[in-house]
């Protein structure tokens, strides 16, 4: 009957700070935790309405209460008493959380019966790390008789980590464990044996910390969660396959037989390196089963506008991702901040191997000006169209559509392009009604504005094909000019950041960009080299 009773208070005309508490006082009651929530989160933001100390420790209490099943409940209220410059999360929330969703994937991941896998990558220094300390410590409290492990690199990584749930733990005046989970009490550390447990002395201990490679025989196991941070050491070891194998196995073959049942959780943490790094070996194994779950977040969006500009020093503004972008290595920028696991020999178009201008066309007039239009039709793809000046030999990817949205959004675009550039001649790839596409383009060009255009369409490859012409194509590719990154509009932006992580030795996640200039490349090669528009006779 408490639902009943906090529907009774929600309906009076107006809340008081004695209908407030009498409504959380019912809640603390309600063992459906999931339909509690959606009361708690009532009564906390009534209780903002009434500015008062009572209020305000009634706030604090529906943290502490909800942290017990809630990590973004659990880490508010962890850091409640902290300094507010001190706080990791709420300074960083309106991002991770506001933006990405990731306590409530991390959540929703841990209350799925079902989900067995989640990997986990962000760029270095977005507080990945962090927020494994806050999880790991949610785990103990919510669950302290459960045996879980966490592994990294390094002795130095476990020691940190063990140091910082510790201080978690037992730090009552900056952290509020204690409060989330009363009567709990210290837990039993261990330094030298890197454990922490509230389990009876001889089990396995609630927290065992280890080191990739160092002895885990008859010392812990992980009968909840199975938590590896960071595996692949640095970039050398990133760029050599064999040891990159070695490491799979060493989790596969050592690491997952510590686990004690067919229900432990995997949370697999990392930065990127490569595609053959662990998080990019279980996607390629296990990427179409919905128990496995992959989070990957890239420093910047698909307008390269950073997607960790946080209200805190440490953060990621677009300016410091471009100087960054300018100075490291093209396939590194993918790994590590794109989270695009690519190998540098395997990249087909590298920045560094491409040809750039700075958006001024040679003098003269150009021999021709094509298009060529791949069209999307959802999944995630984008239209590509790139529009082309030729000048002899040489082609200037002058202009660009590279657009997610639908055919209602794109083919206005598309008429636009063809009417501003003046092009005569372009051919659209007829998958999936993209023949359809090109007919209704060619209809509004002819019935709507009186002009004319020599427009054809063209099959499809099947995705192997796809490829091979991409790779036949793609020295052609590389001698095209592109406008460099100063004189880019948004679509252009988007185009060329899908073409310089595009590879042929890792999954592509999309090839629009890369297959459209290749049929750019197929169809120039096709075509005369110069036209020449005669006048009409009187």
């Amino acid at each position: 009957m408490e639902i009943p009773v906090i529907e009774r208070i929600k309906r009076l005309p107006q809340q008081t700070e004695e209908s407030l508490r009498d409504a959380f006082s019912v809640l603390m009651s309600v063992e459906n935790r999931k339909l509690a929530d959606e009361y708690i989160k009532w009564v906390r933001s009534e209780a903002k309405k009434i500015r008062s100390a009572d209020m305000y420790d009634l706030i604090k209490n529906t943290y502490f209460y909800a942290g017990q099943y809630s990590l973004d409940d659990f880490m508010i209220g962890m850091e409640w008493n902290r300094e507010p410059q001190a706080r990791f999360w709420l300074p960083r929330r309106k991002v991770l959380e506001g933006k990405h969703g990731i306590a409530t994937e991390i959540q929703e991941f841990m209350n799925d019966p079902e989900a067995l896998f989640l990997g986990f990558s962000l760029p270095p220094g977005t507080g990945k790390t962090t927020l494994i300390k806050f999880l790991i410590t949610s785990i103990i409290g919510s669950d302290p008789q459960s045996a879980n492990m966490y592994v990294s690199y390094s002795d130095g990584m476990t020691k940190m980590m063990l140091d910082s749930v510790r201080s978690m733990i037992t730090d009552t005046s900056e952290y509020c464990f204690h409060d989330i989970f009363p009567g709990l009490g210290m837990p039993d550390i261990s330094a030298e044996y890197k454990t922490l447990s509230y389990r009876r002395a001889g089990d396995f201990p609630t927290l065992g910390l280890i080191s990739l490679g160092g002895s885990v025989t008859g010392r812990t196991r992980a009968n909840k969660y199975l938590i590896t941070d960071d595996l692949v050491k640095n970039k050398e070891e990133a760029r050599s396959p064999e040891r990159l194998a070695k490491l799979y196995d060493d989790y596969t073959a050592t690491l997952t037989t510590r686990m004690i049942g067919d229900r432990v959780k995997q949370i697999m943490l990392g930065t990127r390196w490569s595609a053959y790094d662990p998080i990019g070996r279980m996607e390629a194994e296990h990427g179409n089963d919905p128990r496995y779950r992959f989070i990957a977040i890239p420093v910047w969006d698909e307008n390269e506008v950073s997607n960790f500009e946080y209200e805190h020093p440490d953060r990621y503004t677009t300016e410091k991702i471009r100087d960054i972008k300018a100075t490291i290595d093209s396939a590194d920028f993918e790994c590590l901040f794109m989270q695009h696991g690519v190998e540098k020999e395997g990249l087909a178009f590298a920045p560094e191997s491409l040809r750039f201008y700075n958006g001024v066309l040679p003098d003269g007039e150009p021999d021709n000006i094509v298009f060529v239009n791949d069209v999307a039709w959802g999944g995630g793809d984008s239209l590509s169209m790139p529009v082309a000046y030729i000048y002899g030999g040489d082609v200037y990817i002058h202009d660009w559509i590279f657009d997610r949205r639908d055919k209602s959004f794109t083919k206005p675009r598309v008429v636009g392009k063809i009417l501003h550039h003046k092009i005569k001649m372009g051919q659209t790839e007829a998958n999936n009604g993209g023949e359809e596409y090109s007919d209704d383009v060619y209809r509004i060009l002819k019935e709507e504005h009186g002009y004319s255009i020599n427009m054809s369409h063209k099959k499809a490859p099947t995705t192997m094909a796809k490829l091979t012409r991409i790779e036949q194509h793609a020295p052609t590719i590389r001698n095209y000019y592109f406008r460099d990154s100063s004189c880019r509009d948004d679509d252009y932006k988007r185009a060329m950041s899908e073409l310089t992580s595009f590879s042929f030795t890792a999954k592509n996640l999309h090839d629009d960009a890369a297959d459209s200039l290749a049929m750019l490349a197929g169809y120039i090669s096709e075509r005369p080299k110069t036209i020449t528009v005669a006048k009409r006779p009187l």
